[in-house]
């Protein structure tokens, strides 16, 4: 068999030098085979019962041949006599992946407390006063749409001095005080229902306040107001321009003096003044003749009156910068 495979090589295609080396393989193949199946005899000794033995296989045993040879190999070099069956990569052992350390932090300093301005309390506010409670007049007299009004109020009919107060209606009832209480002078026969041309007495009752003027500038009323000059009358004398203001210098229809008042020279009386409008045109009935008239809210001289009422300048200045249209004042003389 294995002469056969040699001899039957066809050596006109391959080198001899391949055809040597190739028989050369079986050869020593075959003859390992004999040589391992001696040496198992030879273990067994002569008398040893004959066990089976199987050819290792020629994968596992024979020496392998590298083929074609390797560059600058001979042919007749052969693989070792035996294979160590299929190769195991060896992995060399990895060292263990090194810790990623973090770059060291500074050490902390003690941490500072950022320190917050306590908040600033405001004072406590201060509790709304409670709303004062209305009055009643000390006066009666019809106070009608005013909403502001002055009190003139006499101890007596016969007293020639009173207690003047201004007032400013309450929100829900009465009358609240506006400004203290001023000491007025009313006219030398005091006060009465019944005034006349021939009687210094104030007239009782409620009147409107329309009318302002002065022989002095307007000190900032918002009442209608005149500055008084030479040709300023205001006129007593019987007639249709009885109780009434005129302008005229000359052939005015009335006479120039008593029983009229030329305005502009009766100081200080009359450097401001409020016309109260007591028998005049804006009354309820008009103008009665005889019935009195020139009542007016004046500067005082410190005396009785002949009929006004009076009080102080600088009161009186405050008083007729308080007063509006708007608010309808009235002035209401009585007895309290």
């Amino acid at each position: 068999m294995l002469g056969h495979t040699c001899n039957s090589w066809h050596t006109g295609h391959m080198a001899v030098a391949r055809v040597l080396s190739s028989c050369a393989a079986v050869i020593a193949v075959a003859g390992a085979t004999v040589v391992a199946v001696d040496m198992g005899r030879a273990a067994n000794g002569p008398d040893a019962q004959a066990t089976p033995y199987s050819l290792p296989s020629l994968t596992a045993s024979a020496p392998m041949v590298s083929w074609p040879p390797r560059r600058g190999a001979s042919a007749n070099s052969t693989a070792p006599a035996s294979h160590p069956g299929p190769t195991t990569r060896s992995v060399a052992p990895q060292a263990p992946k090194a810790t990623r350390r973090a770059a060291p932090q500074p050490a902390a300093g003690p941490r500072t407390t950022r320190r917050v301005a306590p908040a600033r309390s405001s004072p406590p506010a201060a509790p709304k006063p409670a709303p004062q409670p209305g009055q009643r007049l000390p006066v009666a007299g019809s106070t009608t749409a005013a909403t502001r009004v002055i009190t003139v109020s006499a101890a007596a009919s016969w007293s020639t001095t009173a207690t003047l107060q201004a007032w400013v209606r309450a929100p829900d009832w009465g009358w609240l005080k506006y400004g203290s209480a001023i000491l007025a002078h009313v006219g030398a026969d005091g006060v009465s229902t019944a005034p006349s041309e021939s009687r210094s007495a104030t007239p009782v009752g409620s009147f409107t306040l329309t009318q302002a003027f002065g022989a002095y500038p307007d000190p900032g009323t918002s009442l209608p107001y005149f500055r008084t000059d030479s040709a300023d009358w205001w006129i007593s004398q019987s007639g249709p321009l009885y109780n009434t203001h005129q302008h005229c210098g000359s052939g005015c229809g009335f006479t120039l003096g008593e029983p009229n008042e030329h305005l502009s020279v009766i100081l200080p009386y009359y450097r401001y003044s409020v016309v109260i409008d007591y028998n005049t045109r804006n009354a309820p009935g008009g103008v009665r003749p005889g019935g009195g008239s020139a009542f007016f809210l004046h500067v005082t001289d410190g005396r009785a009156t002949a009929g006004c009422v009076a009080i102080p300048q600088a009161n009186l200045v405050a008083i007729m910068k308080w007063l509006t249209p708007s608010a309808h004042p009235r002035i209401l003389i009585g007895v309290s």
